[in-house]
């Protein structure tokens, strides 16, 4: 059974789908699209249970591993995006090779690096993308996200809180921000950032799964057992894996 550690290493691996869709540019312009793609994520007040869905398909799982993360749950919108769209791969580096100066394609390209696990490579992408838009979040979103994977802590969180910087209410970067913090073993910093998720989306059902995770390892077991069940209310497909625990933790008290 993997450890808690060993899913938050991942945790970010769901996330692509979600920024790869709100980042895609115009390659002719390098300008971020602002049309139907792009997702709203704090739109939740029309809402009943889970507001899950609006971040991507599933239930609980921004902590993927790289397999369920290929199978299902985060293969992103946009064909585009696919590890399999090779041709597409050739179609950026050709309008990089024609034209360097758009910025546009390196995003794009990025992205697919990060899609193959090439994540030094993506960065470098995305690196060329934001010295000349500097203010697209998700650009630093998904440069946060790669930084993650290699274990570049400092470089995500740099990364994260300007995404924050641009887009103050942006649940995503604060979940991540609250991922990375309990990798490195910082759970009150974590618990920090996961409020910050519930009072932008209380809905959210993992952030309150998070959130009692970090609760758990401070060993606060009554608010682990609170935000459990509320993850558990906001979406009963948790209680099979969150009942047990809940009960364990009650033991205890």
């Amino acid at each position: 059974m993997k450890t808690r550690i060993e899913y938050l290493i991942f945790a970010s691996l769901a996330l692509l789908s979600i920024t790869f869709s709100s980042c895609r540019q115009n390659n002719e312009t390098g300008k971020p699209n602002t049309g139907k793609d792009t997702v709203v994520f704090n739109d939740t007040l029309h809402m009943t249970g889970d507001s899950t869905d609006i971040y991507g398909k599933g239930y609980f799982k921004y902590q993927d591993t790289i397999d369920n993360w290929h199978m299902g749950f985060s293969i992103p919108r946009d064909s585009i995006y696919k590890v399999e769209n090779l041709k597409e791969f050739e179609r950026l580096n050709l309008l990089i090779r024609t034209n360097p100066a758009i910025p546009g394609p390196y995003l794009d390209r990025g992205n697919h690096f990060q899609n193959i696990n090439k994540y030094r490579e993506a960065i470098d992408d995305y690196n060329r993308y934001i010295a000349v838009v500097p203010d697209n979040q998700s650009a630093y979103q998904n440069r946060g996200t790669a930084h993650q994977r290699l274990k570049n802590y400092d470089s995500a969180l740099m990364d994260y809180s300007k995404v924050i910087e641009l887009k103050p209410r942006d649940t995503i970067a604060f979940f991540n921000r609250g991922v990375v913090y309990e990798t490195i073993d910082n759970p009150w910093q974590a618990i920090r950032e996961y409020d910050s998720v519930i009072i932008i989306d209380p809905r959210l059902a993992k952030g309150y799964y998070n959130r009692g995770g970090a609760y758990v390892t401070i060993k606060n077991y009554e608010k682990a057992i609170k935000d459990f069940e509320k993850a558990i209310d906001l979406n009963p497909k948790y209680k099979e894996e969150l009942m047990p625990k809940i009960a364990a933790m009650k033991r205890k008290l």
